[in-house]
């Protein structure tokens, strides 16, 4: 074998090795940064018994965060964790009611709604 012939193995070789790191980083940034998708949340149409079952990625969930509380629809309010339709309408029931919610604090004053549930729409809302 000649020193030319040893000199291409060593490049051919050399070659490879790199095509092979480039092609493991390349599947490490695809399957990094590839959505993950959370539980469906299950819920019941109000207009009938039908079962609604939808899911949104943690990446479109975290895009949406925060809602404005006083621009809020039933369906972006139901996308906070523990907010079902029931509490949702209440919150929208309200601002129908009073107006704008000037702090998560009025919340209170609505049957059904504590301080459990006010903390976790101060960590997923903002007064717009």
């Amino acid at each position: 074998m000649t020193e030319s012939d040893k000199l291409d193995r060593k490049i051919i070789l050399a070659t490879t090795v790199l095509a092979f790191i480039l092609l493991a980083v390349l599947l490490f940034v695809i399957i990094t940064d590839s959505p993950k998708f959370s539980e469906p949340k299950v819920s019941y149409s109000e207009n009938s018994s039908e079962l609604v079952i939808s899911s949104i990625s943690n990446n479109d969930e975290n895009d949406i965060f925060p809602i404005g509380i006083n621009t809020a629809d039933i369906d972006e309010l139901q996308l906070i964790p523990n907010i079902g339709p029931v509490t949702a309408e209440l919150i929208i029931d309200y601002r129908n009611e009073y107006g704008t919610i000037l702090d998560f604090d009025e919340l209170l004053s609505i049957d059904g709604i504590g301080d459990k549930t006010v903390e976790i729409l101060e960590e997923y809302c903002i007064i717009n």
